[in-house]
């Protein structure tokens, strides 16, 4: 677990220590960490291809189908969701979804990435998301908007998975 944590650190750094030319497609402004190895057409393809998942992850979370959920996540992947603690596995994500859904049923869920940074096997997405759900007791439904961080990496298939999934609403704690 340790090692994977240093690894990603290493990666970022590496990166972030690396300048050609700016590869964010999504933004005018040029990145401030370009990443060896990634030209613009495969960025071009893994944002089309992140884009995708996170339509169908919020399908998914609308549909209240978990399995399809820690689906999207890679076997050790870490999510680390508001006011609980860290999940480790695919396993405890999908335990945590579980959870979730319990307390909250989405019914609407939209996911803007904001930047997406490729190197190698790994892409680096910072986005917002929208969410409005309906939690069983409460009189009325709730909308949250947010941001969050995830580290994808790319599998043996070409396939992405999460690997690392954190994010926090932008609205200021409930009373």
């Amino acid at each position: 677990m340790r090692s994977s944590c240093l690894t990603l650190v290493t990666l970022v750094a590496v990166a972030a220590c690396t300048t050609q030319q700016a590869r964010r497609i999504d933004t005018a402004a040029p990145a401030t960490a370009t990443l060896a190895g990634a030209s613009t057409t495969d960025a071009a393809a893994v944002r089309q291809a992140i884009d995708a998942i996170n339509t169908k992850f919020a399908a998914a979370a609308v549909a209240g189908d978990t399995v399809t959920l820690s689906a999207f996540y890679a076997d050790d992947a870490i999510a680390m969701p508001a006011n609980t603690p860290a999940q480790h596995g695919r396993a405890e994500i999908s335990k945590g979804f579980a959870a979730m859904l319990v307390a909250m049923k989405p019914t609407a869920m939209k996911f803007q990435t904001q930047d997406l940074i490729v190197s190698g096997d790994y892409a680096i997405e910072t986005g917002s998301y929208d969410v409005s759900s309906k939690p069983p007791q409460a009189a009325k439904p709730v909308h949250d908007v947010g941001k969050y961080l995830v580290v994808w990496k790319k599998q043996s298939d070409g396939s992405y998975k999460l690997l690392r999934d954190i994010g926090n609403s932008d609205l200021p704690p409930m009373k």
